[in-house]
């Protein structure tokens, strides 16, 4: 329940395992079959970039503790209950807030066509890439395995930055590429793939290649579309 955006859920079962503990500051609440759970924030993402969802919060406080007229405010934000904001701030950037939880309009925008296709098959290839570390993590070895971790990091950035039809998915995917190729060809190997597949080298370049060219090709797709509808 402690996930459920119900009004009748917020702020419940904190204690996940060790759930006593909500018992005993009278934070538990079971799930009741005639408030069925719907899960999620309460304010809509309007995004597919899971870096961004994870720090919009903490991004609206410390815009909120900005633009607090009182230094009281400023400082009291990081210490209120979830949702608490300065009443100056709120009237001024009032935040939109899912009010009926059964009823609401969910992140669905329509992409042009093949974009999906190309969206699949950049999470493929990013579970291979994690499936090697994971399965090499020994071999990859410190520090190359927090090299390896910014790539995913830039990987995952690049990808959903696109399925949100930001032009921005251009710069994204060309530092994130050009780092990938970094990593390539300054090791003459794709952290040891050479021995599994001989081949790694040029075909993780034509990859690396092809998929700055169709992002580009997506993102101003994108922009000519909605210039066109506008």
């Amino acid at each position: 329940m402690h996930h459920a955006i119900n009004p009748e859920y917020l702020d419940k079962n904190y204690g996940q395992i060790f759930i006593f503990w909500d018992k005993l500051f009278g934070t538990y609440q079971e799930e009741m079959p005639a408030v069925p759970a719907v899960y999620g924030v309460t304010r809509p993402v309007q995004t597919w970039n899971p870096i961004k969802i994870n720090f919009m919060h903490l991004w609206l406080l410390m815009k909120d503790a900005w633009r607090a007229q009182k230094w009281e405010d400023k400082l009291k934000i990081w210490f209120m209950p979830l949702g608490w904001r300065p009443a100056d701030v709120a009237e001024k950037y009032p935040v939109e807030k899912i009010k009926d939880v059964y009823h609401f309009q969910k992140y669905d925008p329509a992409n042009v066509k093949g974009l999906m296709t190309w969206s699949w098959f950049q999470l493929v290839m990013l579970l291979l890439f994690l499936s090697y570390l994971f399965g090499n993590i020994a071999q990859v070895g410190s520090p190359a395995m927090f090299l390896y971790g910014a790539f995913v990091f830039l990987s995952v950035y690049a990808m959903t930055d696109l399925m949100d039809k930001n032009v921005s998915a251009i710069a994204w995917e060309v530092i994130r590429s050009g780092f990938g190729l970094y990593l390539l060809l300054s090791q003459g190997d794709w952290f040891g793939a050479s021995k599994y597949f001989s081949l790694i080298t040029p075909a993780l370049v034509v990859y690396f290649l092809v998929s700055i060219g169709v992002t580009l090709y997506f993102a101003f797709l994108q922009k000519d579309r909605s210039v066109s509808m506008a």
